[in-house]
């Protein structure tokens, strides 16, 4: 299964640099091709570190949220419809770094940054960007995108990110709290991350293919 991640990271990021080069869609992918490379990288960096190094590796994972959040938030403002909504990101945006700051001094301060997940900042990017992709959906319901929805990348790809974030908050909101946790559990969760995480990038690729060549 892991195996199957990892192509799936590997092909969505092959996918969409093509399509960004190419310039095949009336939306700039930059931020969210920068949001797929930190994602393949970071697992890189973990593995390495867990496997190789045989350290712990949640600090990785840590960093990996701010960058990770602020990638999609910079995505997502580009494919909001009206300034107005723009803005309200922009402080969505400001809340989330001054949270994941806050808490990672706090963690820092407290000798555990290497130690403890940064749960709270991972749940609250999260659900901010959960906020976020709604407001596009409630803009796109009301625009001549939703003609031809099946064809518009960023309708699958705030699709595939709403599951995802929403489907991960319970799971990382216990993630601190496991010990003693039994081996079966632990791998239930696991497991229902990399469906996941499977369905997401599904729906980047798939809607990648589907929709690309709408413009020029």
């Amino acid at each position: 299964m892991d195996k199957l991640i990892y192509i799936l990271y590997f092909v969505a990021i092959v996918v969409y640099a093509i399509f960004y080069f190419k310039k095949s869609f009336d939306v700039d992918l930059k931020y969210f091709l920068g949001y797929l490379i930190a994602m393949f990288a970071c697992e890189m960096i973990a593995s390495y570190v867990k496997y190789s190094l045989e350290l712990d590796n949640l600090w990785v994972y840590n960093t990996l949220t701010f960058v990770e959040f602020n990638f999609l938030f910079l995505f997502a403002k580009q494919i909001l419809f009206s300034a107005k909504t723009r803005k309200t990101v922009t402080g969505l945006i400001i809340l989330f770094n001054v949270v994941y700051f806050l808490t990672t001094l706090y963690y820092l301060y407290q000798g555990t940054y290497f130690e403890v997940y940064n749960s709270i900042a991972s749940i609250s990017g999260s659900l901010l960007i959960a906020i976020v992709l709604f407001l596009f959906y409630k803009d796109f319901l009301s625009s001549n995108e939703i003609l031809n929805y099946k064809r518009s990348l960023t309708f699958w790809i705030a699709f595939g990110l709403l599951c995802y974030y929403l489907g991960t908050i319970p799971i990382t909101s216990i993630l601190n709290n496991m010990k003693g946790t039994s081996r079966a559990v632990i791998d239930y969760l696991y497991n229902i991350q990399l469906v996941l995480v499977i369905f997401m990038y599904s729906c980047f690729i798939l809607g990648a293919l589907w929709s690309q060549k709408r413009v020029k």
